[in-house]
């Protein structure tokens, strides 16, 4: 169908492709965390893309597209969990997940984790009492390894 054809919702492919691009590394990061695998975690991303874009052209009216999306991956995964061929594979010893392959020079998930760990580490030393009003910025500062004139 060619954009303005029948069966079109106006925007709505202008608005797919942005919330594809934003919240696409968020749901995978849900799915693979459910699944382990990657080709399982893209198709059930790709389903909940799908299911969006059928909500739309049903009329279907929806506030916020990343609650949505999360919440149908989230769905998607307990199914594809509970399912009858995922309950048949037995694993010997410990399982792994897959790995997940990423762009030379570019952070992958363990920078991502740690960045998101030190962070909450800085924010918790910075919620603390402090009797200096610059106790936060220092905190920050010595958690970061950064240097701050005061």
């Amino acid at each position: 169908m060619g954009a303005g054809g029948k069966g079109s919702v106006p925007g709505s492919a202008d608005e797919a492709s942005a919330a594809e691009a934003e919240h696409r590394p968020l749901l995978f990061s849900i799915a693979y965390g459910m699944t382990g695998s990657v080709g399982d975690a893209e198709d059930i991303v790709q389903d909940a893309f799908l299911g969006l874009t059928r909500a739309r052209r049903a009329g279907t009216m929806i506030a916020d597209p990343k609650a949505y999306l999360a919440t149908a991956v989230t769905r998607l995964g307990i199914n594809y969990l509970s399912s009858a061929r995922v309950r048949r594979e037995t694993y010997v010893g410990d399982w792994l997940p897959e790995p997940v392959v990423v762009p030379a020079g570019e952070p992958g998930p363990a920078e991502h984790a740690e960045l998101a760990d030190s962070l909450s580490m800085a924010f918790l030393c910075c919620w603390r009492p402090s009797r200096r009003l610059s106790g936060p910025c220092s905190c920050c500062a010595r958690r970061s390894g950064t240097a701050t004139r005061m």
